[in-house]
């Protein structure tokens, strides 16, 4: 797999850490409405640093079981134990195991992958008859949105979404997730979109845009998409203690492989 985000970046644990911050809450509540309890068998996809493992391991209790996937494992390995087993694995080459789970998750994964569609294929033979493949992936379509109107904010912001251009990464894959999981053969999908609305803040600034630009910015400099000024203009706008802004639509799809699905045979 390749990533236009970088797993070594020096801040990377801090910026996974930060977004998980603000999407777990819909997460766990999403899985509590699936249902997700005692005894359940859950598989975490590109599972990053575990936020969403342990919402799952919390519900699912010492009988049940939650794989734990990512092709980095680093930050995954000290939660190993009890109802939580680690896998280091490609998804997008290595199988998963047919007809194992009730659950199979990914979050911010898909959006990086070129055989995204591939992958929700596998994530709904991984689960078994009557199971869900739950999906959260952004769609940058109300990235641009900031009050009081800002050049700053809108000059990188249109420069990242131009560095995508020519990448594995898709700022367009949210809106994409019902139709995939329709075309993997599930039924009952549904959706849940959130735009967060995020405040500047003059000591804390906004660690969700600025920590992604921070790593994004040798690339946008060096291929002359903004300049230093630009950024720092970006910065100062964050902390200035007035705007906000929506972060881009963060897109929850769900949906039942058919109880009377034997594909797995």
């Amino acid at each position: 797999m390749t990533y236009i985000l970088d797993p070594a970046w020096h801040a990377e644990h801090a910026r996974l850490e930060n977004l998980a911050g603000l999407y777990d809450p819909g997460t766990a509540a999403i899985c509590d409405q699936l249902g997700v309890t005692a005894g359940w068998r859950c598989a975490d996809l590109g599972a990053g640093t575990g936020t969403v493992v342990k919402i799952l391991a919390d519900r699912v209790g010492p009988e049940g079981e939650v794989l734990a996937i990512d092709a980095d494992t680093r930050f995954l390995e000290p939660l190993a134990g009890g109802p939580i087993s680690v896998l280091a694995a490609d998804v997008t080459s290595e199988p998963l195991p047919a007809d194992r789970f009730d659950l199979a998750h990914a979050r911010l994964l898909l959006e990086h992958l070129p055989a995204a569609e591939a992958v929700i294929e596998s994530m709904a033979r991984a689960v078994r008859p009557g199971g869900w493949v739950f999906v959260e992936d952004l769609d940058w379509t109300t990235a641009l949105a900031v009050d009081p109107p800002s050049e700053a904010h809108e000059r990188v912001i249109r420069a990242c979404h131009e560095l995508f251009t020519g990448t594995p990464y898709d700022p367009s894959c949210g809106r994409k997730l019902p139709r995939r999981l329709r075309r993997a053969g599930l039924t009952d999908i549904s959706a849940r979109t959130t735009a967060l609305y995020l405040s500047s803040d003059p000591a804390r600034g906004l660690p969700g845009w600025e920590m992604l630009v921070d790593q994004l910015a040798p690339r946008l400099l060096g291929l002359g998409l903004v300049g230093q000024a630009d950024l720092d203009a970006f910065h100062r706008l964050w902390h200035d203690g007035d705007s906000i802004c929506f972060g881009p639509l963060m897109v929850s799809a769900w949906g039942r492989r058919p109880p009377d699905d034997r594909r797995g045979e």
